[in-house]
C-alpha cells in the first residue's frame, strides 16, 4: 500500500510550488515529494525546503518509503540551511548584492568550520543573515531552537564569547565575512587580518588571484 502523503491522489493544491534558488535566484519548480532538484540555471542542488519525513518516526511502513540506507535519509542541518538561504533570498529579493554577498560568507563559513571547528549551523546561519534585519523573526519562524538563535544572536552582535567552543565559532564566523568581502572586493575589509590558519590562506589566495 502506498503511503497517502507521497500518493499524488490525495494531494491538494500546494503539491506543487515554487522557490528562488538560494544561489543564482531563478525559481525551481517543486512536487511536495522531492527530495532535492538541481536549478536549469547554474546547476545548484537544492533542497526541497518543505519536505518532512516526520512521520518516518513512527510509520512502520518507514523504510520501504525512504529506504534503509542513511543516503537517502533527510539531513536535517542542510534542510534547515536550504530554508534560510530560500528566506534570506525572499527578503534580499530587491538586494542581489547583499543576497551574493552573505551567500559567499556562508560557503566560507561552512568551508572554515570544516577545517577549523566551530559551531557550523551557528556560524553558517549568522553569515546567511549578516544583513538581514530581522534575523532573530527568521530563526523564530523556522523552529530554530532557543539555544542556536542565542549563539547566532550573539555572533552577529560580536558579543564575548562564554566559552572556547564560542570563541572560535566568533573567530571562524569573523574570517568567513572578511573573505566574503574581500572575494566581492569590498575595500572596507580588504586589509583586515585573519584570525584562522585557514582563513589567512584563503585569504592569500584571493589576494594572489585578484592582484590585491
Amino acid at each position: 500500500m502506498q503511503c497517502p502523503g507521497q500518493d499524488n491522489r490525495y494531494w491538494s493544491g500546494e503539491a506543487v510550488f515554487e522557490i528562488p534558488c538560494p544561489q543564482c535566484g531563478a525559481m525551481l519548480e517543486f512536487f511536495k515529494d522531492d527530495s532535492q532538484r538541481a536549478c536549469r540555471q547554474c546547476g545548484q542542488k537544492v533542497l526541497n525546503p518543505r519536505i518532512d519525513f516526520g512521520c518516518a518516526s513512527y510509520c512502520p511502513h518507514a523504510e520501504q518509503c525512504l529506504g534503509s540506507r542513511p543516503a537517502l535519509q533527510p539531513n536535517t542541518a542542510d534542510l534547515f540551511k536550504e530554508k534560510l538561504a530560500a528566506a534570506i533570498r525572499g527578503q534580499l529579493h530587491d538586494a542581489k548584492q547583499k543576497f551574493l554577498l552573505v551567500s559567499r560568507r556562508a560557503e566560507f563559513a561552512e568551508q572554515l568550520c570544516r577545517q577549523e571547528g566551530g559551531n557550523m549551523a551557528a556560524v553558517v546561519a549568522a553569515a546567511l543573515l549578516s544583513q538581514s534585519e530581522t534575523p532573530v523573526d527568521l530563526l523564530k519562524d523556522l523552529g530554530a531552537a532557543d539555544e542556536m538563535i542565542g549563539e547566532v544572536t550573539r555572533l552577529l552582535a560580536r558579543s564575548p564569547a562564554r566559552n572556547d567552543s564560542e570563541r572560535l565559532s566568533a573567530a571562524v564566523f569573523d574570517d568567513a565575512c572578511l573573505l566574503g568581502d574581500l572575494s566581492l572586493d569590498i575595500s572596507a575589509n580588504l586589509a583586515s587580518p585573519c584570525q584562522t590558519a585557514t582563513g589567512r590562506e584563503e585569504a592569500a589566495a584571493i589576494r594572489a588571484k585578484t592582484g590585491g
